[in-house]
C-alpha cells in the first residue's frame, strides 16, 4: 500500500459527543438536586453510566467538570460581538436576560456565586471571566468608542456591563421572577442616557463611612 492511499488512523477513540452530554447532564442534575458536596465524578459516573476513567479524560478535574456543567446550565454559548458597543451592549442584554431565564441556570445560581466568592477556589473552577467573557470585550469597545458615540470617557468602562447584567440580577432577586425583554431593552435604555455626556453631572462627595 503506497502512501497515496494510506490514510493515517487518529490515535485513540474518537471522542464521543452523546458521552459528553451524558456526563454534564449528570453533574448539572446533581448539582441541583445534592449541591457541590454531591456531584462528585464517582456520583456523576454512576448517574450518567459513563466511566470515571472516561470523564477525567475529558474534565481532568472534579472543578473543571463542575465549572463545564455551570456553563452548560446558562443554556447558550456566549454571542460573537459585532464591535460595535451600542449593538453588543443590547445584545448582551438579551443574552443576560435569556440565562436568567433558563430554570437550570436559576436552580445553580446559588452554588455559581458560592463558588465565585470563594477566594480559595482552585485554578480549573469557575470564574466570572469564563462565566461571562465578553464581559471585557465590552469594556474595550466601551473605552474606544466612548468619544465618538457622546459617551462619558470619565467611567469604569468594565462598570457599565456590569449595572446591565446587575440590574437584570436585581430585577430577578427582586420579583423571583426571570427578567423581561421590556425589562432588558429598559435597563440599557437607562444606561445608555446616563452615560450621555449631556445628562453629565458632577458627582457627589461619599458620605463618610
Amino acid at each position: 500500500m503506497n502512501e497515496s492511499t494510506t490514510t493515517a488512523r487518529p490515535r485513540g477513540r474518537p471522542r464521543s459527543p452523546s458521552a459528553d452530554e451524558a456526563i454534564l447532564d449528570a453533574a448539572l442534575r446533581l448539582l441541583i438536586e445534592e449541591g457541590l458536596q454531591g456531584a462528585t465524578i464517582s456520583a456523576v459516573a454512576a448517574r450518567s453510566g459513563v466511566a470515571r476513567a472516561t470523564i477525567y479524560l475529558r474534565w481532568p478535574t472534579r472543578d473543571a467538570l463542575i465549572t463545564a456543567a455551570f456553563l452548560r446550565a446558562k443554556g447558550r454559548p456566549p454571542f460573537t460581538p459585532t464591535g460595535d458597543f451600542e449593538t453588543d451592549l443590547v445584545t448582551g442584554a438579551e443574552w443576560a436576560r435569556a440565562i436568567f431565564s433558563e430554570a437550570a441556570f436559576r436552580a445553580v445560581l446559588p452554588l455559581v456565586v458560592r463558588v465565585l466568592l470563594d477566594k480559595d477556589r482552585s485554578d480549573s473552577a469557575l470564574t466570572y471571566e469564563r462565566l461571562a467573557p465578553n464581559r471585557r470585550r465590552a469594556g474595550e469597545e466601551y473605552e474606544r468608542q466612548a468619544r465618538g458615540a457622546g459617551l462619558r470617557t470619565d467611567v469604569d468602562a468594565l462598570l457599565v456591563a456590569d449595572m446591565i447584567v446587575g440590574g437584570l440580577l436585581n430585577r430577578l432577586l427582586a420579583t423571583g421572577n426571570p427578567p423581561t425583554r421590556d425589562d432588558a431593552e429598559q435597563v440599557v435604555e437607562i444606561v445608555l442616557n446616563g452615560l450621555r455626556t449631556g445628562s453629565r453631572r458632577r458627582r457627589r462627595k461619599a458620605a463618610p463611612a
